[in-house]
């Protein structure tokens, strides 16, 4: 962690801290369960840093029901049974809604157990369909991961006119795997042509698959991911001279740009997201201009759906004129807002449809190539 990063860590800390039991009384409490040490800390960083902005702008504008917002935040350490020991700490502490976590596998454990309890949970990025499914008190701020699979088969059949495709994911996520098969399917059902699924686990290496692929190489590979392996695949297949391959991904790439110093691995590098800080709509860029103006960066997508999670929330408890954990549920599923990732309307498995920005890396940042609202 560098210097930098500390400091902010402090400081986030002393802000979102949470308050004593005697101020409880003139606060309404959510609670954040995000991933702030181990190796996807900067993806709980930037998630902590959307919550940030918006807990300073709701308290500037007077707050909720008249009581200042706090948000006590706990580190989850992206780790499935320590997540649920923390979110206990939160109950305990009487928090009325939790937005949490980073990642899908965490985030269903913190689900299972927070179903019996009804505690409204709400999700920056976890895009697995089944944290979601059948849970009346669970939602998610980004899209699931079978409609970003979607899209991006349809951005390599219409947008990029590739021809043949191979798909990638690791054993160990199953949400991966399902984001594959959905590729795959519709890929085909346009025309394409999937000449291969690579299936691996984590001790195996990319350069073993990659290398089968030199002499042939298809148009795409598909590899939904994480940024941190998905900047090894980059480098791996720069390495091996697939330089003509189009290389796509899914959100969890968000990040990437930092672990990919070389600009030609990254040069035919697409991702899916539901934000885009280049984006011209005025609610983004007043969002972009506050973010940068406290954190001297740019966001990313983690920040603003963990910004977007904050305002459902604190427009739910609106709504709802309570902090019952049933009347916000209720409020956050009847709610529509007009947020800095599209405008948010819960389906039967309280699901959004946000935006979808295809992000590519151009003259040394992240860009939007293409953004796509729902139902076009």
């Amino acid at each position: 962690m560098s210097m930098k990063r500390c400091i902010f860590f402090l400081f986030a800390i002393v802000c979102l801290g949470g308050c004593s039991k005697k101020e409880q009384t003139e606060y309404i409490t959510i609670g954040a369960l995000l991933p702030l040490t181990g190796e996807f800390f900067e993806d709980g960083m930037n998630a902590l840093n959307g919550v940030h902005i918006a807990k300073s702008e709701i308290n500037e504008s007077g707050g909720i029901l008249g009581k200042k917002l706090d948000i006590i935040t706990l580190n989850d350490r992206g780790d499935e049974q320590y997540i649920i020991q923390q979110y206990n700490a939160l109950k305990e502490k009487g928090v009325v809604a939790i937005i949490g976590s980073s990642y899908s596998n965490v985030t269903m454990a913190l689900a299972k157990a927070a179903e019996k309890d009804g505690i409204p949970i709400i999700s920056p990025t976890a895009s697995d369909p089944a944290v979601t499914m059948g849970r009346k008190n669970v939602f998610r701020s980004i899209f699931i991961d079978d409609y970003q699979a979607e899209v991006m088969a349809k951005f390599a059949r219409n947008s990029i006119e590739a021809k043949t495709a191979v798909v990638m994911y690791n054993n160990d996520y199953d949400s991966y795997k399902k984001a594959t098969e959905i590729f795959s399917r519709i890929f085909s059902e346009l025309g394409g042509k999937v000449i291969a699924v690579e299936a691996y686990s984590s001790e195996e290496k990319y350069e073993d698959i990659l290398k089968k692929y030199v002499a042939n190489p298809p148009n795409v590979i598909y590899y939904p991911s994480d940024y941190l392996p998905a900047a090894k695949f980059l480098n791996a297949a720069f390495e091996l001279g697939l330089e003509n391959t189009y290389l796509l991904g899914s959100d969890a790439w968000d990040g990437i740009l930092d672990y990919v110093p070389n600009p030609k691995a990254r040069r035919k590098a697409y991702y899916t997201t539901s934000f885009s800080f280049d984006d011209k709509d005025s609610i983004t860029e007043k969002f972009v201009r506050n973010y940068f103006s406290t954190f001297s960066q740019m966001p990313l997508t983690g920040s603003a759906n963990a910004y977007t999670c904050t305002y459902i929330l604190s427009e739910a408890i609106k709504k709802a004129g309570n902090t019952n954990s049933n009347d916000i549920v209720s409020a956050m599923k009847e709610n529509e807002l007009n947020t800095v990732i599209g405008h948010i309307k819960f389906n039967e498995n309280n699901n959004p449809h946000p935006n979808v920005y295809i992000i590519q890396i151009k003259d040394g940042a992240y860009a939007t190539y293409k953004k796509l609202i729902y139902g076009d």
